[in-house]
């Protein structure tokens, strides 16, 4: 009896069977090209001296070197996917596929899918309409001595869409690829935590030397430090959760071991979005997993090995008698506050009380009502904030806040002067013609929109920008309510859909996750082709879930 339910339980946790075609290979080793080699690429010059990789001019290039390499081999990935299906032939490809017909073909086609086409389509027409063409497509232009744009133009939103319909279809999970994101995560986090306190492994702070600016806010193989925020926010969720979700004890090591290297590197990173994302995604974790006391007990473990890490880099600061880069954002004052030490042992306690009631009852379920209070619980607290931050800024705007101030008091300075920018682009959006409030002015044109408003910037030490500092201003200020809306409904609906197939696929849950915390950092932080590309892949990742989930594996692999 005990052996038969073991085996249902089994079962039931385990990933859906899968088939493995050459199509399946090339994807998966597309995605782990993407998490090991792209993160620690930064620059290639082909000289002739070996090996080949410097570094000079890294820091300055990073941008550019990462978003050629995902070009790149999004491209080769691409171009050899079409050559498999059709060295088949299509008449093989619709025998085995059913799609005799348009509408075969259209069936196969998910909400998501339509999205995904609904809003390549509007950033086409808004590029196509564009009165800065070149900058809206190529997503960077050279005026004179400056460089404008982000690269995020209509050729990488294309790129973005093709790797889309490629992973949500010929994806398949394999462990090592998530072990391999790990390890490199890791690698990548203790890089940043060394160059936190000027100690440079790679060698990369070599030709700045005299370059304050560099020796504040860049670090690591990511550049500026709101990039690497980025990486973190899609990474960490990514480890934590495969930590609960392993069943094999070294891999769960390499996870925790990852995650407390990049909960380090998140500190001195120095950036407070990296905190709204990872408590977004621990937020989401702890409600999933509340009634489940085999997979709260690792949770629990994950979050005694997180507030475990912030103690030890305050420990390691105090060796190095605090000779590090300054640092004052909210994962910083963790580490220093004392009241982190209470909950590292509240943290510990649970994971242990837990483990015990699982080791004795392991078929354990708490009530039904649990998640439900949890969720309830979560949600008053982000409406207090949010009410708090209303009631401050327009009724109560004279009462002293103290550190409170650029959290709960939203006004031109908040958030290292956000508040300016995004109260301008809602200028700018009201002014817009109809046609633009629709579309947009065309990808990567905010520069030249909010120049007007340049002046607004300068009592803050700006003379300029061409982000909002919030992706979502951004896409409604460059592509419009429809653009904005087609986003939203295409990342939005894969998010629903891979949590939906948790139930069958509990790996799923590794897939969401970076989704729930990219997609609220968001809300402060920029679009960039660093973090952006690999979000990309987790959201067709929650598609291919689903699709799994409902058998609907059509086009590049098998059909159940």
């Amino acid at each position: 009896m005990n052996n038969s339910s073991s085996s249902v339980s089994k079962k039931k946790n385990s990933s859906p069977s899968q088939g493995f075609s050459l199509c399946n290979v090339m994807v998966n080793y597309f995605i782990l090209v993407m998490f090991v080699i792209f993160p620690l690429f930064v620059n290639l010059t082909f000289d002739g001296s070996f090996p080949f990789l410097h570094f000079d001019r890294g820091y300055y290039g990073i941008r550019h070197q990462k978003y050629y390499l995902f070009m790149i081999m999004g491209a080769i990935t691409v171009i050899g996917e079409i050559l498999l299906l059709f060295t088949e032939g299509s008449q093989k490809i619709r025998d085995k596929y059913n799609l005799h017909t348009r509408d075969d073909a259209l069936s196969k086609l998910s909400f998501t899918d339509w999205a995904v086409l609904a809003f390549l389509f509007t950033v086409s027409v808004s590029t196509i309409f564009s009165a800065y063409k070149e900058m809206a497509f190529f997503g960077e232009i050279t005026a004179g001595s400056y460089t404008h744009g982000r690269n995020n133009g209509l050729m990488l939103f294309m790129m973005y869409a093709a790797v889309y319909f490629l992973v949500s279809r010929a994806y398949r999970y394999k462990e090592y690829i998530f072990v391999a994101l790990a390890i490199t995560s890791a690698f990548v986090g203790l890089v940043a935590v060394l160059n936190c306190f000027y100690i440079d492994p790679l060698n990369m702070f070599e030709r700045f030397v005299d370059d304050e600016k560099v020796f504040k806010d860049f670090i690591t193989t990511f550049g500026n430090k709101n990039m690497y925020s980025t990486y973190i926010c899609v990474t960490l969720p990514v480890v934590f959760t495969m930590s609960v979700c392993t069943e094999k004890l070294v891999c769960r090591i390499v996870y925790l071991v990852s995650a407390a290297l990049s909960v380090m590197a998140m500190v001195v990173c120095d950036s407070d979005s990296a905190v709204l994302g990872t408590v977004a995604f621990l937020a989401v974790l702890l409600v999933i997993y509340s009634r489940d006391i085999s997979k709260l007990k690792k949770y629990f473990l994950g979050m005694t090995v997180i507030f475990a890490s912030l103690k030890l880099i305050g420990f390691i600061s105090k060796l190095a008698n605090d000779n590090h880069k300054e640092l004052s954002a909210i994962p910083y004052k963790l580490m220093q506050a004392n009241f982190t030490y209470i909950l590292l042992i509240a943290a510990a306690v649970i994971t242990i009380v837990l483990f015990l009631l699982d080791f004795k009852n392991p078929e354990i379920k708490l009530p039904k009502v649990v998640p439900i209070v949890l969720a309830s619980l979560m949600i008053a607290a982000v409406v207090s904030v949010l009410g708090a931050m209303i009631y401050f800024s327009a009724i109560d705007t004279k009462t002293d806040l103290g550190s409170l101030e650029r959290l709960l008091r939203f006004n031109k300075a908040w958030g290292t002067h956000r508040g300016v920018m995004w109260i301008d682009s809602m200028k700018i959006f009201g002014d817009a013609s109809i046609f633009d409030k629709l579309f947009g002015s065309g990808p990567e044109s905010f520069y030249y929109k909010f120049q007007p408003y340049f002046p607004d910037l300068y009592e803050f030490g700006d003379g300029s920008t061409d982000a909002a500092h919030n992706e979502y201003i951004q896409y409604l200020i460059n592509l419009g309510i429809l653009g904005l809306a087609s986003y939203l409904a295409f990342t939005g609906s894969a998010l629903v859909r891979g949590i939906k197939a948790i139930k069958s696929n509990p790996i799923a849950l590794a897939y969401a996750a970076p989704v729930v915390a990219y997609l609220v950092q968001a809300f402060v932080n920029i679009s960039l082709p660093i973090g952006t590309p690999l979000f990309i892949i987790f959201v067709a990742m929650c598609e291919n879930a689903a699709r799994q989930n409902k058998f609907e594996l059509s086009f590049l692999g098998e059909k159940k």
